[in-house]
């Protein structure tokens, strides 16, 4: 199936500019743009805490994983003897800081 009629957005498209099937005013601009060198630059800073960020994602992404296999293992066995407790109160204390964080991230 064949496309023959482009949106007129989409004339300009780098993809289409390389395709000699669809000629509109603006290859002919870009042929002439295209031979004069360019001379501006773009530049991107980061924010100090960005930075931080960036320092903090590398040094947890080559830390080891813990290991919770003790951890894990008791639970485990503990839910399945039947053992296990719930601690009400710490469950709703943390459900209520989470909460908490979420409003002041989302206010």
């Amino acid at each position: 199936m064949a496309i023959d009629k482009i949106p007129p957005g989409l004339a300009n498209s780098p993809a289409l500019a390389g395709n000699g099937k669809y000629k509109g005013p603006a290859q002919g601009s870009e042929a002439k743009s295209a031979s004069s060198p360019v001379t501006s630059q773009d530049s991107v800073s980061l924010t100090p805490e960005a930075q931080r960020l960036s320092q903090v994602q590398q040094s947890l992404a080559s830390a080891p994983a813990p290991d919770n296999s003790a951890r894990l293992e008791a639970l485990k066995k503990a839910i399945n003897e039947g053992s296990y407790q719930v601690d009400s109160e710490r469950l709703a204390a943390n459900i209520s800081r989470f909460e908490q964080d979420i409003e002041t991230l989302y206010p």
